[in-house]
């Protein structure tokens, strides 16, 4: 299993919601002029995270999206609940195979902020299960072994493929940055890693074949076997979003 690296990432996104607008009670000068207008982020109570990934590490655009809803129990720590959606095409699983997947992850999110300043750097952690929306099967990878028995010679060639139906639970871990955009709205920046699982089932053919005396390969025989199969997949890749 290889890590992969995501590079070079380019989204807009667009969220709507009410910006509360606070006062500060000044004093009257003689110059009359108008009282100034402070937006601030409130230090608890709800908020949102909604993010894209819009390039994979093998040039997919827009494999995923999701949105984290919870509440601020402290300035600094909050907890939520996430839903999203994954679209990967080709992703190495292990032993070379590689197969089209279609998640909905759903998650728990727990975030903590180091800082409450205009740039505070955000330390994130997602738990949950990856739902697996697809019935993908890998492309078939092939074996030959060779033998031989006292004078004759044959060869069996073996054919793998899995064929998944199943999610599995996953864990994410995040490093970012939340840049104060304007009262509630911040744009969010992160480096994740995440592994996770899928299960489903492995079949397998074996076909002999025995060396005829005029170098001409006979086919003897031919079994197919199925056994229970899990893959375990990981991914390096950054989030870009918008925080409310």
């Amino acid at each position: 299993m290889r890590k992969i690296f995501c590079f070079i990432f380019l989204v807009v996104l667009f969220s709507c919601s009410i910006i509360p607008v606070f006062s500060l009670g000044q004093t009257k000068s003689s110059s009359d002029e108008k009282p100034e207008q402070s937006f601030q982020e409130k230090p608890t109570g709800f908020y949102n995270v909604t993010s894209f990934t819009p390039v994979t590490f093998n040039g997919d655009l827009f494999n995923g999206v999701q949105t984290v809803c919870g509440y601020k129990v402290l300035p600094y720590l909050a907890f939520g609940g996430g839903l999203g959606y994954e679209r990967f095409k080709s992703i190495p699983t292990y032993d070379n195979f590689k197969t089209d997947l279609s998640l909905l992850p759903v998650f728990v999110d727990i975030r903590y902020t180091i800082l409450n300043g205009k740039v505070s750097p955000v330390i994130a952690l997602d738990a949950g299960y990856r739902i697996l929306l697809n019935r993908p099967t890998t492309q078939t990878v092939y074996d030959t072994s060779y033998y031989s028995v006292i004078t004759v010679s044959g060869r069996s060639v073996y054919a793998d493929k899995d064929l998944y139906w199943q999610g599995g639970p996953f864990i994410t871990t995040a490093l970012g940055l939340k840049v104060r955009l304007y009262g509630r709205w911040s744009a969010y920046l992160a480096g994740e890693y995440s592994l996770w699982s899928i299960s489903g089932d492995r079949y397998t053919t074996e076909t002999k074949f025995l060396l005829g005396s005029n170098d001409i390969w006979s086919k003897v025989g031919y079994s197919e076997s199925t056994v229970r199969t899990t893959a375990y997949l990981h991914l390096f890749q950054v989030r870009l979003g918008i925080v409310f």
